[in-house]
């Protein structure tokens, strides 16, 4: 089966067919370091990990480029604020970013280039398009002129037309330019400001030329897949095209638009004002990096998601009950005496995982496979030979997602090797749960959700005596504002 992607450009799911045979060059909007990194970069940034792991494990020669954005107006309004250069806030938030990406498990860009550090190529893209006539001087810096309809196909990616597109423009204070939408391509340097010398004065570059300059440099004047946020549509990323496509005469500038759904926390969007936002380096501290990846796995990456506290319980849950049944097929092959028994992925299973994969990115699908495949290799009794296959088949899906072989390298909290209730306890939370064949952590689970469920209806004599049961099992259980956290004799 053939890569398919849902291509924001045709609004259709369209197959992957590379410029050039074998070879894929992805161009991704990368941070602007102004502030603090947050969980919506993270959703997006883990969208494209796994797209690229995807990618190269489907045999493509893959080359990532994603930027940083580290000179605009909102690093030198920080900057302005609390009284420091304007460098020294990039390098503590992207240091902060690249701290929380090597957390996450992203593989580094194969480029991160810097518009700082791109100034000639910004340079002689925004000379070019005065030249051709789309672009012109005026007092505060160097326009497109979109308004003068120099480029007749603004608007295609985000489907709006020009008429629809100016009538819900702002027009920003003190902007020097001829027609509503038409946008900055070079800014020249107010006093106090950084700046770059180049032909029109001293200045700093606009926002979406950079990325236009950066993507033709690293990846030619068109490529393959061009992507970000879905918040990006307009008018950054139809910009782009805008500057891109005038000035190679080329289209389109990127064959596929992929764009990532946007990021709500408790059904509301993130913001400051709200009292929702929250540093991902926090989120890191609070949650293992692998859960927050499970979470975002389960939902289909164009569509929004909603973070909240029952979701990422759910999703350590899920998580650590993935682990555990993959210990549970490890243990039915570990060597008595001899060395252990290397086997293969089966070609013919991770073939089905890919269907999923290659059908847009269907991580939730995948996930879901992955799940039931591990679980009925277990209750199939499977040989050891057969464990040893589907152990290694799991473990080669999970890679794909990024997320790490066994529990105790993802930071879950407790794996089925911890969990060893005696026969008194077994017996006591087997009554409690009503299960009999569950394993000793499946049993521990379920009683912890009906701990959470009497908690949540005020019933504190039932909570009582669960948490009592749990302990004489050797449980600990800490109250925690997205439920109950249990680990093994109080360790985490």
């Amino acid at each position: 089966m053939a890569v398919r992607l849902y291509n924001s450009r045709t609004r259709s799911l369209d197959e992957l067919r590379p410029l050039k045979e074998g070879r894929v060059g992805i161009y991704v909007c990368g941070m602007t370091p102004s502030f603090h990194p947050h969980l919506g970069h993270a959703r997006t940034f883990l969208t494209f990990d796994v797209l690229r792991r995807h990618l190269r494990a489907r045999g493509y020669d893959v080359t990532y480029v994603q930027n940083v954005t580290d000179i605009d107006d909102r690093i030198i309004e920080r900057a302005a604020t609390e009284g420091v250069p304007w460098d020294q806030i990039v390098t503590r938030y992207l240091g902060e970013y690249e701290a929380a990406a090597q957390r996450l498990g992203l593989m580094p860009p194969d480029k991160e280039p810097r518009a700082t550090q791109e100034i000639p190529a910004i340079v002689e893209l925004v000379d070019g398009l005065i030249k051709k006539g789309v672009a012109y001087e005026s007092g505060d810096g160097v326009y497109f002129a979109v308004d003068e309809g120099v480029f007749p196909r603004y608007g295609e990616l985000s489907h709006q037309s020009i008429d629809e597109l100016r009538a819900g423009v702002r027009v920003a204070v003190r902007e020097d330019k001829r027609g509503r939408l038409d946008f900055a391509l070079w800014k020249k340097a107010k006093p106090g400001e950084p700046s770059w010398p180049s032909p029109w004065g001293p200045g700093r570059p606009g926002w979406h030329i950079e990325c236009s300059a950066m993507a033709r440099k690293y990846l030619g004047d068109e490529f393959d897949i061009h992507g970000g946020a879905a918040d990006l549509i307009f008018p950054h990323h139809e910009n782009e095209v805008a500057q891109t496509e005038s000035y190679t005469g080329l289209h389109p500038m990127a064959e596929f638009w992929l764009h990532a759904g946007l990021l709500n926390v408790d059904g509301q969007k993130m913001s400051k004002s709200l009292g929702n936002f929250t540093p991902l380096t926090q989120m890191l501290d609070r949650y293992p990096a692998a859960v927050i990846r499970y979470l975002f796995l389960q939902t289909g990456y164009r569509k929004p998601s909603n973070f909240t506290a029952d979701s990422i319980d759910a999703a350590g849950k899920g998580l650590r009950g993935l682990y555990a049944d993959l210990d549970k097929l490890r243990e039915t092959v570990k060597p008595s005496g001899g060395a252990n028994q290397q086997a293969s992925p089966n070609p013919a299973e991770v073939a089905e995982f890919d269907e999923f994969l290659d059908d847009d990115l269907n991580t939730a699908g995948a996930v879901g496979w992955l799940q039931t495949y591990i679980k009925s290799a277990f209750k199939e009794r499977a040989t050891p030979a057969r464990a040893r296959e589907v152990v290694a088949t799991a473990e080669h899906c999970l890679e794909r997602f990024g997320l790490p072989a066994d529990a105790q390298t993802a930071g879950v909290a407790a794996t089925s090797s911890q969990v060893k209730l005696n026969k008194a306890a077994r017996m006591e939370l087997s009554i409690i749960a009503g299960e009999r064949d569950a394993s000793d952590i499946e049993l521990v689970e379920k009683v912890v959700a009906h701990l959470d469920d009497a908690r949540k209806s005020k019933d504190w004599a039932k909570s009582d005596r669960l948490r009592d049961a749990l302990k004489r099992a050797g449980i600990a259980v800490k109250n925690t504002p997205s439920g109950s956290q249990w680990s093994v004799d109080g360790r985490s």
